[in-house]
């Protein structure tokens, strides 16, 4: 190409001379040179000069010349730096200004033609130019790219060209439309078919042909459904079988060692069956046989030259390189070959061809699941690393030989044992005849072996429950001989560290004989001067068997045991910090007697250990949780409170200097001190601290640091209760003022809803210890709490208010809605009318069996209170704008909810029939379940009638009403479910003390079947209102209410 048809002579050999200089190798005059680049980008006519050099072909440049190969090179690189920042302001590196529409047009016109350039390397930087403009402008201002590049291939006049078209396809054309995908595929396919079978091209370009066909595949599986599957499926019917003949042909191709491009092609192979296999299997069926053979016979061959390249060779199975320039490394290959290998295993389909295979599949599994090398070294010099590699690895062949037997056991069963058991005694013996032979890595084989057993321990001992304790393997033995052969000085680092994991991974299943001696090798390996391999197995060990052994059992090694761990404490870092740690929690829980007199020895590093990481989110919890173990021992609290606060104080105490994951942290770690402390102790806490946390809460801005210090006063209160308000630390009488000042701004409507969500604990706390006190206060304290209430929208947060309420409806009912019908909002309504609408819509919301036992009995009460403004409200009935379809977020934006309006007292009816088919149907169950149970308000509920006045009583008989139908029966479930009280955030204490509040006695059904029953005799109208709007399951529930005595 001419240099003219895209820009002037003097302007190509302006750039030119730039090119030259910022290649020169003085450094002033290369820097000058790149400068001058710089400032020449924001220059019209630049990026078609760039062109002009990349296209210029022989004798094309001033006077004639060729331009030098290394200048047309440096024209692409500076090509694609211009499209990156001056071709468009969408882009993330943009900065102006933008190349002009019609040198856009000439530079996409031009471009294209140096992808049949005679050097590979500039069609290769060509093909990256085309490809960084195809992202932005491709189809909409270039809709003649991809059927151009199609035309090329399928044209093969010029096989630079189908070279260079290729290549540039692959680039780009995974970020193209489906429609578009869908039209070229056809077309498309058969022509990289044929580049497939032709060797005029070679493995690499082949290997592209094969990563545009997996794109295509992954859009196909897209489409395959709705409208588009028959398309679909007519054009797999059509291109699958002579694709999938070629696969055969090339995996059935042997590799050998230093071939990258064909490792790149049987690779890009197998990406491509995997893709068949999970997605188009049935499709793929008939013809994928011969395919899926040649990859079983590269799964059965392979492992010789694996073992050459990476198990025994550091380096062999990488730094290969193809044509392009791209290293390909055969791990790589033999990890895609077990991904493969998986999904047969996952896929019914598959799964009897390879159940006559099994043994031979486990025992070639084990074998690829050895240590490479480059592991070996990487670990032995990092243990971080290999702490790290061990508990996230999903990329390495060894990796997916883990995933590959869980596969194996999830779809075999039981069926899988015996084969693995063959496996693996297989294994074990062939690593004693290399042992016997002299092999230097026959440990490797050993170790993989009990890797193997350690990755199915839970599906070995859960199988071997089911089966009265027998199992193929024979564990005993297995134990017998890793005490003999494995845990002793002469083996090496990792298979010491490895049969220390296994046995503690066995845990459950080792025979009696051989736990004390696995407990005191593993206790041995902590020892100073044991290899890192050897104390990370100790300390995996260690961390399993503590949580498993009997008290008796770790008396004679405790105090070696910590002595081991403390040792290690202060002189490890990152991940294998995050081990000990782990461990040491563990090993106070399960010794607490002999973690006493370590207390110093631990808490003194943990609590460095928390400083220096107090922004890793593992470390810091890792640090937290072995600081919370020792506070739980009396023995260790008085001296660990003695070391922690000081340092802890000074933190909260004056916190601009320090980051608010720091302050948050220590806040944390104060109540951690507290929660256990009895109120002598606690009483010194509040003096040091409380001060310092009421500050934070008036004047913080951090929404973690104001939950945490609210945390802090409720657990104050809880340990101190009434006597709390009138410790020392604060001028007598401040206390409770600063409380309620502190619940103030908790309370205010800017604060964000996860920063307040302990709120109404707190309050709940200060009603218990200061209810007299407050009493005076309520009205101002309601109208904030409602206010709050109503602009609340995290479900947390949500029902720790409701749930003041409903302690406050239990107390003095009347009070209380005389009080919330007295105050006047600012958007008109009545305190009342929004507490009730904002409670009905959120009722389903509510989590752990108190609060809804709490709120639903509270609930109950309204029903059948006489209060006349209950008669007044109304609140959300049912979604009307249910119809249409699934309602997504875009509808959702596009169109507001609609919702009929009912009576409170109909809602109530209809929350409180969901609540008795809850409770009678799956017990007191998550939001997810309640839904699915007896549906959600947008889908069943129905508008309700006019209901009429109650005139059933006062809230203290119904409280009494309701107390003895709590004595009746259990709803059959945990009053404090781990996950539901940790989402609504109650604590250890809080839930003790609701266990034995009367409120927990509650029975859901008796309650609501004893409401319904005075509702019906007293006021018969409102009862048949509330049941003409209740849906069919709602209606059934409320007859079987009815039907029962």
């Amino acid at each position: 190409m001419s240099f003219s048809s895209l820009a002037s002579p003097e302007q190509v050999a302006h750039l030119l001379q730039l090119l030259q200089a910022s290649l020169s190798p003085d450094a002033a005059t290369r820097q000058q040179g790149e400068a001058a680049l710089e400032a020449a980008a924001a220059a019209p006519g630049f990026g078609a000069a760039l062109v002009a050099v990349l296209l210029s072909g022989p004798g094309a440049g001033p006077g004639g010349v060729d331009v030098p190969f290394g200048l047309r090179q440096l024209a692409a690189t500076v090509l694609k730096k211009l499209v990156r920042e001056h071709w468009t302001a969408e882009a993330p590196h943009f900065k102006g200004p933008q190349v002009g529409a019609q040198e856009k047009e000439a530079i996409r016109e031009a471009l294209p033609s140096g992808l049949g350039d005679e050097s590979s390397k500039v069609r290769t930087a060509v093909a990256m130019a085309v490809a960084a403009i195809a992202r932005w402008d491709c189809p909409q201002q270039w809709p003649g790219l991809i059927p151009g590049l199609v035309q090329a291939i399928t044209a093969k006049k010029n096989a630079n060209m189908v070279s260079g078209s290729v290549r540039c396809l692959a680039m780009f054309v995974d970020e193209q439309g489906d429609e578009q995908i869908m039209a070229i595929a056809p077309a498309l396919l058969p022509e990289l078919l044929a580049i497939l079978r032709s060797d005029e091209y070679g493995a690499t370009l082949q290997r592209k042909a094969l990563a545009i066909l997996h794109t295509i595949l992954e859009v196909l599986q897209e489409l395959a459904s709705g409208a588009t599957l028959a398309d679909v499926k007519a054009l797999l019917n059509t291109v699958l079988p002579p694709w999938l003949a070629e696969f055969a042909r090339l995996l059935g191709k042997p590799l050998s060692a230093n071939d990258a491009e064909s490792w790149g092609l049987h690779m890009e192979c197998l990406r491509c069956m995997l893709l068949l296999v999970s997605s188009f299997s049935r499709l793929a069926a008939p013809h994928i046989g011969p395919a899926l053979a040649a990859a079983w016979q590269m799964y059965t061959t392979s492992l010789p030259l694996y073992c050459e390249l990476a198990v025994s060779s550091e380096g062999g199975a990488d730094g290969n390189v193809d044509s392009d320039g791209e290293c390909i490394e055969f791990d790589d290959l033999i990890s895609q070959l077990l991904e493969l290998v998986l999904a047969l295993v996952g896929n019914q389909r598959y799964q009897g061809m390879l159940r006559a295979s099994m043994q031979h599949l486990l025992h070639l599994t084990l074998g690829y699941m050895q240590m490479t090398a480059e592991q070996v070294h990487r670990w032995d010099s990092d243990p971080d690393q290999y702490v790290a590699d061990e508990e996230d690895d999903f990329s390495t062949v060894r990796a997916a030989g883990e995933m590959l037997l869980d596969e194996m056991f999830e779809a075999f069963e039981a069926e899988a044992a015996g084969p693995f058991a063959a496996a693996v005694g297989a294994r074990l013996a062939e690593a004693a005849a290399a042992r016997a032979a002299g092999q230097e890595d026959w440990w490797k084989l050993r170790e993989a072996a009990l890797f193997a057993v350690g990755t199915v321990s839970d599906q070995i001992t859960q199988l071997a429950g089911a089966a009265g304790g027998r199992f193929p393997l024979d564990v005993g033995g297995l134990m017998a001989g890793i005490l003999q052969e494995d845990l002793v000085p002469s083996a090496p680092p990792f298979l010491v560290g490895r049969a220390l994991w296994v046995t503690a991974r066995l845990g459950p299943i080792i025979p009696a004989q051989h736990r004390a001696a696995c407990m005191h090798a593993a206790v041995a390996g902590l020892a100073a001067g044991s290899p890192p391999p050897v104390q990370i197995g100790a300390c995996r060990a260690l961390a399993q068997l503590c949580q498993k052994a009997r008290r008796e059992e770790l008396g004679g090694v405790a105090q070696q045991m910590f002595a081991g761990l403390c040792k290690l404490l202060p002189d490890t870092t990152d991940d294998v910090l995050h081990l000990v740690l782990e461990t040491l929690t563990a090993a106070v829980k399960a010794a607490p007697d002999a973690a006493a007199s370590w207390e110093q020895h631990i808490s003194e590093p943990t609590l460095h250990a928390w400083i220096n990481y107090f922004a890793d989110p593992l470390l810091s919890v890792d640090a937290r949780e072995l600081l919370e173990a020792l506070a739980a021992i009396p023995a260790c609290l008085p001296s660990l409170q003695a070391r922690m606060l000081p340092t802890l104080c000074g933190i909260i105490a004056a916190p601009p200097p320090y980051s608010s994951v720091l302050v948050d942290g220590a806040v944390e770690l104060i109540t951690v001190a507290l929660a256990p402390s009895p109120p002598e102790a606690a009483q010194q806490i509040h003096a040091a601290a409380t001060p310092a946390m009421l500050q934070l809460v008036l004047r913080h801005d951090d929404g973690e640091v104001l939950r945490s210090a609210t945390a802090y006063l409720r657990t104050l209160l809880q340990v101190g209760g009434s006597a709390a308000l009138t410790w020392p630390g604060l001028p007598s009488g401040e206390f409770l003022p600063a409380l309620l000042l502190a619940v103030q701004r908790l309370l205010q409507p800017g604060l964000e809803d996860r920063a307040a969500s302990l709120v109404g604990s707190l309050i709940l706390e200060l009603l218990r210890h200061a209810g007299p006190q407050m009493a005076p206060l309520l009205p101002s304290l309601l109208t904030t709490l409602t206010a709050r209430l109503v602009a609340a929208e995290d479900s947390a947060m949500v029902q720790s208010l409701l749930c003041v309420l409903a302690q406050l409806l239990r107390a003095d009912q009347q009070q209380l809605l005389d009080c919330l019908a007295g105050i006047r909002l600012g958007d008109g309504r009545t305190a009342l009318e929004a507490a009730m609408q904002k409670w009905c819509e959120r009722q389903i919301e509510i989590r752990t069996a108190y609060d809804i036992k709490l709120t639903t009995s509270a609930l109950a009460a309204l029903l059948i209170s006489s209060h006349p403004a209950l008669d007044a409200i109304q609140v959300k009935g049912k979604r009307l704008d249910t119809e249409g379809g699934i309602r997504t977020r875009a509808r959702a934006r596009a169109h507001a909810e609609q919702w009929s309006a009912v009576p409170l007292r109909v809602k109530i009816v209809m929350l409180l029939t969901d609540a008795y088919i809850e409770a009678t149907t799956q017990g007191i169950e998550s939001e997810e379940d309640w839904e699915e149970a007896s549906g959600s308000e947008d889908d069943e509920e129905e508008p309700g009638g006019v209901g009429e006045q109650s005139a059933l009583g006062s809230a203290r008989g119904v409280e009494r009403a309701l107390g003895r139908l709590g004595g009746a029966a259990a709803l059959g479930e945990d009053a404090f479910d781990a996950e539901d009280a940790e989402l609504s955030n109650v604590d250890p204490r809080e839930a003790a003390r609701r266990a034995g509040d009367p409120v927990n006695a509650i029975d859901i059904p008796t309650a609501v079947r004893a409401v319904f029953k005075l509702v019906a005799a007293a006021q018969p109208a409102l009862m048949q209102a509330g049941s003409e709007q209740l849906t069919p399951t709602q209606l059934a529930a409320l007859q079987q209410i009815f039907g029962q005595q």
